[in-house]
């Protein structure tokens, strides 16, 4: 029977064997070997139930199939710590796991065989390709879909004539390394960037800004917003936003009577809140969803920014 120390010397032989980049010829010759490639631990795409998979990835399997085809030529092929090329399925699913749990992202690379620089550059380079997509996956309604979003807006609490709720969210940050860093922190007192989002009555997000410091005022970021522009120029004088008190009253953006006087302003007050309430509940699913989001982001800015479109496209393909 073998000894404890036995089996171990044979473990040991076995890890030297394996570590050896090439085969045995029949004269003894170590020869040269192809590289490995990174694979999944588990394939979570046969392992997992739907639910399951969605409880983890957010999205459903179908969604993921084809996202990653959509993003696939747009991933280098980056190696983790050993040379190993990682696939994009692999990459896609690293991102998105880290993105949907907030988990460190060294429990994450345990999970799936890699390095915490692998699920770090994994993360860069996912969320930029998927922020490329914002183009295509949020956009404002139109046609048909437009004339839906302002029957299902009434059909809330009796606003007429909204296309969408617009508001901020602050995400925090670390300290970023910039000049006049201080500009990010916030009336809270934490490094944040204020991102401005518009929504509809499905809570799908209809445009995005996530590029102000976390100190800018909600008022200016939509002033200085294509957004802005093209409302301005190009919006139906019968159809318009709503926003807080913390926007100024316009024609194309309505906001709450700050002290109403008779039972008409109670009612238009009342009917507002509960109308513009769908872009405050859009931020707390988008938060909840990608968990990434609601603790404080320790990427740098410009890999910050692509996370919070990336984790808006996701929401709008689970949505």
């Amino acid at each position: 029977m073998a000894t404890y120390e036995q089996v171990w010397d044979d473990l040991d032989l076995l890890d030297q064997l394996e570590e050896l980049d090439g085969e045995i010829d029949a004269e003894g010759v170590v020869g040269r070997r192809c590289c490995r490639i990174v694979t999944d631990r588990m394939n979570p795409f046969t392992a997992m139930s739907d639910y399951e998979f969605m409880d983890r990835f957010r999205v459903r399997k179908t969604s993921m199939y084809d996202l990653i085809e959509e993003i696939r030529d747009h991933l280098p092929a980056p190696n983790d710590s050993r040379g190993c090329p990682v696939p994009p399925h692999l990459q896609t699913l690293i991102a998105i796991r880290c993105m949907a749990t907030g988990d460190h992202q060294m429990t994450l690379g345990d999970c799936h065989d890699v390095s915490q620089t692998t699920v770090r550059q994994c993360l860069k380079v996912v969320s930029r390709a998927i922020a490329s997509l914002s183009r295509h996956y949020i956009q404002p309604p139109s046609g048909n879909d437009l004339q839906r979003t302002i029957q299902d807006f009434h059909a809330i609490h009796g606003m007429p004539g909204v296309i969408g709720a617009i508001d901020c969210t602050h995400i925090a940050i670390l300290r970023p390394s910039v000049e006049n860093s201080e500009v990010f922190q916030c009336r809270k007192g934490f490094f944040s960037l204020n991102v401005q989002a518009v929504c509809g009555p499905d809570l799908r997000f209809h445009n995005v800004v996530a590029r102000w410091p976390g100190s800018v005022h909600d008022n200016r970021i939509f002033y200085n917003s294509r957004l802005c522009a093209d409302i301005e120029e190009n919006l139906n004088p019968r159809y318009h936003l709503l926003g807080d008190a913390g926007y100024a009253l316009k024609r194309y953006l309505l906001t709450p009577v700050s002290v109403p006087t008779n039972e008409h302003e109670r009612a238009y007050n009342n009917s507002h809140t509960h109308t513009r309430n769908t872009v405050e509940r859009a931020f707390g699913v988008l938060k909840r969803r990608f968990g990434y989001l609601g603790k404080k982001v320790r990427t740098n800015l410009d890999t910050t920014k692509a996370i919070i479109v990336a984790a808006m496209v996701l929401h709008n393909i689970a949505v």
